[in-house]
């Protein structure tokens, strides 16, 4: 129920607009023909979290300055960002093009490989940036992300060990390295790690959601509110960390706290089915039905082959004793998950609820079999 991140990047600065304006207004005129000038632009709309414009910016630099690996790299990185992937192996390879022997382009080269789903190549290229630079943390921490996002857990823990014995204070190494500890059943030593990456770096949002997250699994739901709160506190517009803590307090049997995190959580997210869904939950445990049912078909058109959500829909129709419309959810949610035995049941007491004795009886006689297999 809880997500963690694998990987992220700090949070973005709240650079004022006027940053962005300022740079815009240099590249007009003799500035457009300034390769640092469209830099400043670039960087100033990265700070400011406009991804296609920094992508633009950094285009336009790189294309001024076609000797430079270190444009070419800048270039690719803000195109991947800004999910150009075509792009972004472009100007990565003009970097390998341009500096070969360079560990960083052989790296930033495989991780756009892997996006675009090329993952053998990918992975000949971190071994070349490894094999470049043998001493390079890095290299081993995003080898290991490219690992982990494969499910070579294994792989890509000993790829993080390594790049920790290196520099052992590499927060993002010791962070990703807690959240596959965890995925392995590890339970100590990914807090372990996760702890280290929170020292390492206090301010960072991702390990305070994360090691949340790793509490709330294992129940230990003060923790892990206490934890969500602390990286929310350092980027209130963080919707992961805002969905989790609404579904830690709701764990908690903190209802009302539940509520306004989760619908903070659906208003950062609209798209998100999960944060309506658990939005319809909370809502549902206060007694709030007609909110419930809104919040859970708001779910449904998002995602609208779940047959958790038109269970769940079909339990709060039954509390509200809208039987015939407690029926249709679970036909629906049946129909979708024939396995569901709790399903069947309910639809056993909507059935119930509707004086269909025969009906009911079939509904909770398949309710049995499928809960005793």
């Amino acid at each position: 129920m809880f997500g963690k991140i694998f990987k992220g990047h700090p949070t973005a600065s709240t650079s004022a607009p006027r940053d962005v304006a300022e740079a815009e207004r240099r590249v007009r005129g003799r500035g457009a023909r300034e390769p640092d000038i469209w830099k400043r632009l670039a960087d100033a709309c990265a700070d400011h979290g406009d991804l296609d414009g920094a992508f633009n910016a950094y285009r336009r630099y790189a294309d001024l300055s076609p000797d430079d690996v270190d444009a070419a790299l800048a270039c690719g990185m803000a195109a991947r960002k800004a999910g150009a992937l075509p792009e972004s192996l472009d100007y990565f390879s003009r970097a390998l093009a341009l500096a070969p022997e360079r560990a960083d382009a052989h790296t930033q080269y495989a991780k756009a490989l892997d996006l675009a789903g090329l993952l053998e190549e990918a992975l000949q290229h971190h071994d070349e940036a490894i094999a470049r630079e043998p001493s390079s943390a890095e290299a081993r921490y995003h080898l290991g992300v490219t690992l982990a996002r494969h499910g070579e857990d294994e792989r890509a823990m000993e790829a993080y060990r390594t790049a920790l014995e290196i520099d052992p204070k590499f927060a993002r190494a010791h962070g990703n390295l807690g959240v596959l500890l965890d995925r392995n059943g590890h339970f100590d030593r990914a807090v372990e790690e996760l702890e280290k990456a929170v020292r390492l770096e206090p301010d960072r949002a991702e390990w305070h959601s994360n090691l949340g997250a790793l509490y709330g699994e294992h129940k230990l739901y003060d923790l892990a509110i206490e934890h969500f709160t602390t990286a929310l506190g350092i980027d209130p517009r963080n919707a992961e960390a805002r969905f989790n803590l609404g579904i830690a307090c709701l764990d908690r049997g903190l209802y009302d706290d539940a509520v306004a995190e989760l619908r903070r959580a659906a208003d950062l997210a609209p798209r998100n089915a999960k944060a309506h869904f658990f939005l319809g939950e909370a809502y549902q445990k206060k007694g709030l039905y007609p909110r419930a049912v809104k919040e859970i078909r708001t779910a449904l058109e998002i995602s609208p082959d779940s047959p958790r959500s038109y269970y769940a829909l079909g339990c709060v129709y039954n509390k509200m004793d809208a039987v015939d419309d407690a029926i249709t959810a679970f036909e629906r949610a049946i129909a979708l998950d024939p396995s569901n035995g709790r399903a069947y049941y309910h639809l056993g007491i909507a059935y119930d609820k509707k004086g269909a004795g025969r009906e009911a009886r079939d509904a909770y006689r398949r309710s049995e079999e499928l809960l005793a297999e």
